[in-house]
């Protein structure tokens, strides 16, 4: 019997502009674990060797395997011609979808590995895990790796929620716990965490405990299963939460004013400041949400960028987005007796009344364009010389 675990990561945070990747990941109990890539730390060592390694974004040495929260556990197997060995994996990975390290190839993924070597040849064995439990079949060999992985499309760091990873497992109270971790990266050691409360690897197949490792607790002496409560655990909590620019465009009346709305995501009770073009500094208002919202005046300037700094945060890590209008699509009709598709849309910006396209169809006369078609797409975008773009479903009125 195979067991998933229904529960998921909550959030991911804004990417760091060092590396291309989000700076943490949250699981729904708050906890928030920062991608440890660093050489220096003693507590997070668990990172591809040099080997694996290139320059990534001016960074030497960029490790071509990273981890938020890495779990390991290893238990002896018996049954087979020879004591064998299971090797359990369960992480949250930062890599590249390509050999290497390649900018615009990073993804995170949740992992699951159950690995079998020299246990009996074509043999089902039965894993429970933190997470769950797993079935894997070994081939004439005795092997096997069964891996689950979770997130694989390069920048789509949304993917790695939807995975088995969650809650974030720790190491249960301990003196020994280095302050701002949930393990040391080292040292075997019991954990807590689980969502079944199943913080132990347990093997269950022919002969699996007679290998000399430990026992099944709730089966004592079962020669079938072997047992371990003893992980090497790696994570470190963020202190770097960062911010992500969702929205920044500017809106610019007949008068020729112009005003710079930006919208921010970051966590809450942060202090948060946008400048336009290199100016000073204006605060958002939030804090008590993810959300931030400024609303600056530009005089009669269209500014070419905002730069976001999360001023709370030890390390500032400035984060700059182009400013465009905003595009609003009024009309996206079919009439399908006169197979016309009638688009209409408008620009925030009134003063400079820039250029509007239905994309893949051609422009608007003013704020309207008919389009001769025999079928309808079901959705259209405008697309703004200035910037902004907008995308509505098509609505069939005939």
């Amino acid at each position: 019997m195979v067991t998933k675990n229904p529960q998921r990561l909550a959030e991911v945070g804004p990417i760091d502009p060092r590396t291309g990747f989000p700076l943490w990941y949250e699981d729904a109990t708050g906890t928030r674990l920062d991608l440890a890539w660093q050489r220096d730390d003693p507590n997070t060592p668990v990172i591809a060797g040099l080997d694996e390694s290139g320059t990534l974004r001016g960074i030497a040495d960029f490790p071509g395997e990273s981890f938020y929260m890495t779990a390991e556990a290893e238990l002896p197997l018996g049954g087979g011609g020879q004591d064998g060995e299971v090797r359990v994996i369960l992480a949250l990975e930062a890599t590249f979808a390509t050999e290497g390290v390649a900018d615009g190839q990073q993804i995170v993924f949740g992992r699951i590995r159950f690995r079998v070597r020299d246990g009996r040849p074509e043999t089902t064995y039965t894993l429970t895990h933190p997470y769950g439990t797993v079935q894997a079949t070994t081939d004439d060999r005795g092997r096997v790796t069964a891996t689950e992985d979770v997130g694989l499309t390069p920048l789509e760091f949304t993917g790695a929620l939807g995975g088995h990873i969650a809650p974030f497992l720790r190491w249960p109270p301990d003196p020994a716990l280095p302050e701002g971790y949930i393990g040391d990266g080292t040292t075997e050691h019991t954990i807590t965490g689980s969502p079944f409360n199943t913080n132990f690897a347990l093997v269950d197949g022919p002969g699996a405990g007679t290998a000399g490792g430990n026992s099944d607790p709730n089966d004592p002496g079962n020669p079938d299963k072997v047992y371990t409560d003893q992980f090497v655990l790696q994570g470190r909590s963020a202190t770097i939460h960062g911010v992500e620019i969702t929205r920044a465009i500017y809106r610019r009346a007949a008068s020729g004013t112009v005003t710079v709305e930006v919208f921010a995501r970051s966590v809450p009770g942060q202090q948060l400041g946008a400048s336009l073009d290199g100016g000073p500094q204006t605060p958002l208002q939030g804090g008590n949400t993810p959300n931030y919202l400024s609303r600056m005046p530009a005089d009669n300037t269209v500014p070419t960028q905002v730069t976001l700094t999360n001023q709370t945060d030890p390390i500032a890590l400035p984060v700059t987005a182009r400013v465009t209008d905003a595009v609003e699509i009024i009309q996206a009709d079919y009439d399908s007796t006169n197979q016309t598709l009638t688009v209409s849309a408008t620009s925030s910006d009134q003063s400079g009344a820039p250029a509007l396209t239905v994309t893949g169809r051609g422009g608007l006369s003013g704020p309207v364009g008919a389009f001769a078609l025999d079928a309808p797409p079901a959705t259209v975008t405008v697309v703004s010389a200035a910037g902004g773009t907008s995308t509505a479903n098509v609505r069939v009125v005939a």
